[in-house]
């Protein structure tokens, strides 16, 4: 087993809240395997025979004090190879202390208000900031003084004009010294791409080095939306990853893949692709009744996969496919792009905020009355019938939503208008979850009222979003009021590129997967048991909770 990297975390001072911010760093960085984690909330530590027993310090501190022996054997242990990394408050530290402010880099010299603003790299290519887009956080924005002059500038924050550093890095002798301003409180603590550069700075620092890209081919080609030309194209713009192979069954979409990306191979068959050496990663985007099939298939060759949504039809396909990938030590996601949709990014955003309180309810719509078409989508033996289209994505974001197991799931199935197509003309599941929060998606080609697309119910508010045509979220709070204060929230920027970012990140650095597998079973676990709920007439537990 690899040596594990040995980090002191020291979260200690005034005005901050140290414990929090000591025991939320600790609890992150002890849930990576390779890591062994030990916090101290003095100065102690910081000591020649203290440090000698560790490859990385992570100062979250601000105090008044370091001793000369102190500063000394600091400086000495991180240039004889250690990593120093500095949070937010460390150059509001020492103030009187040039050493240890030279050797951090920067000095605080003054701060804004708390605000929402951007954060964004300005060396894309840089290991600890490659594939990290410009992001928002709400923190406080340090003002610095250089002290050292020699630091690489990796992310920076417009103030007044001017840019501010938020992440630095600068080499002291044979160490590595990173100081990141951002980590007020746990809204940036806690902030998902704040943690993803804390784990990259320690790791790259430490001497851990990106694989080589990931060479990525697509089956299915089709005219279904382009998702095969979107799915490429999603694939070429991520650092990491190669688009080397198409295939479809159909030569006229084979010629137009060859023209969309005239530097891959096509293919006729799945499984001449499938003996390209050059190949890694596979992504399905064939009908919902061949994914299960193509993915075993792929996981036993050695493949990567990827599965357009929704994962497979039933339950016994899910776990075939994730089974597949655990014997093979394969990685398996589904593409559910629509994470990062900007209206669910931002409800997500609303939700954490407190605006409306506890979520206790939650109901969404999609469709309409219209023919659902006679296209493959229409036939459930090849869709898998109504829920799995949109309702796929809903119960995804419900499952991402609410941190908790659902403990049954009652479904309504109608088929009463569109006889001469197979999929259900209308559905309706709820969830109920284990903390008591009920979920209900109504999937519909038999809706002739209207309803709102999303109704969030909160202890202390709701959130409402009417649906295509606007790109705001109605809020109403009552949270700091006894009347009510309603406002509308734009939506932020989708980031569908998000996914194979992630994809890369996990591949090339082993970061954690966001869409396993397994989220994909659970998936195909609540439509299954919506459609058992129907026939039964009562409410089924879910073979995946």
């Amino acid at each position: 087993m690899p040596k594990k990297t040995r980090i002191l975390i020291v979260s200690t001072g005034r005005i901050h809240d140290f414990a929090m911010a000591g025991h939320l760093i600790e609890e992150r960085l002890a849930s990576e395997v390779d890591f062994d984690v030990t916090l101290s909330f003095d100065l102690e530590p910081i000591s020649e025979a203290g440090l000698r027993r560790f490859d990385v310090l992570i100062l979250y501190v601000q105090e008044e004090r370091l001793s000369k022996n102190q500063t000394s054997d600091l400086v000495t242990w991180v240039s004889k190879g250690k990593t120093l990394i500095g949070l937010h408050c460390a150059t509001a530290s020492f103030l009187d202390n040039p050493e240890y402010g030279r050797l951090l880099g920067w000095r605080f010299s003054n701060h804004g208000p708390i605000h929402r603003f951007e954060v964004a790299p300005t060396e894309t290519d840089h290991p600890i900031t490659r594939r990290i887009p410009p992001f928002k956080v709400e923190d406080e924005l340090y003002l610095l003084e250089d002290l050292a002059g020699d630091s690489e500038i990796l992310l920076t924050a417009r103030w007044q004009g001017g840019k501010q550093p938020i992440l630095t890095f600068r080499q002291e002798g044979k160490g590595k010294v990173v100081y990141f301003a951002l980590g007020h409180d746990a809204r940036s603590l806690g902030d998902p791409t704040f943690q993803k550069i804390l784990l990259r700075s320690i790791r790259w620092t430490r001497g851990v080095k990106e694989s080589d890209p990931i060479r990525c081919g697509v089956i299915g080609y089709g005219g279904a939306y382009n998702m095969g030309r979107e799915h490429g194209r999603l694939i070429e713009a991520t650092r990491g990853l190669e688009l080397v192979g198409v295939c479809d069954l159909d030569s006229t979409r084979l010629a137009l893949a060859k023209e969309d990306f005239p530097s891959v191979a096509v293919f006729p068959s799945y499984r001449r692709l499938l003996q390209m050496d050059e190949l890694d990663l596979v992504v399905l985007v064939t009908p919902h009744n061949t994914h299960a099939a193509l993915a075993v298939q792929c996981l036993n060759a050695g493949k990567h996969v990827i599965t357009e949504k929704p994962m497979c039809i039933t339950v016994t396909e899910a776990k075939k496919m994730v089974g597949a990938a655990k014997r093979k030590k394969r990685m398996l996601s589904v593409f559910h792009n629509r994470r990062w949709d900007g209206d669910y990014t931002t409800l997500k955003r609303i939700v954490a905020s407190g605006a409306i309180g506890e979520i206790f309810q939650i109901e969404v719509f999609s469709g309409g009355y219209e023919h659902p078409g006679w296209w493959w989508r229409s036939d459930k033996k090849i869709s898998g019938g109504c829920l799995h289209d949109w309702g796929a994505h809903f119960i995804d974001w419900f499952l991402d939503l609410i941190p908790s197991p659902v403990i049954d799931v009652a479904g309504h199935f109608h088929k009463r208008n569109w006889h001469a197509v197979t999929n259900e003309d209308h559905a309706l599941a709820t969830l109920r979850f284990k903390s008591g929060v009920t979920a209900t998606i109504e999937q519909s080609n038999l809706a002739a009222a209207p309803k709102d697309r999303w109704r969030v119910l909160g202890t202390q508010g709701a959130a409402t979003w009417k649906g295509w045509g606007e790109d705001f979220w109605n809020v109403i709070s009552y949270k700091d009021s006894d009347e009510p204060v309603v406002s509308r929230v734009p939506f932020e920027k989708g980031d569908w590129h998000a996914y194979y970012r992630n994809i890369a990140d996990h591949l090339t650095l082993g970061e954690e997967l966001v869409v396993k597998g397994e989220d994909g079973l659970r998936i195909i676990s609540m439509i299954e048991a919506a459609e058992k709920s129907s026939k039964a007439r009562k409410s089924v537990k879910p073979e995946v909770g």
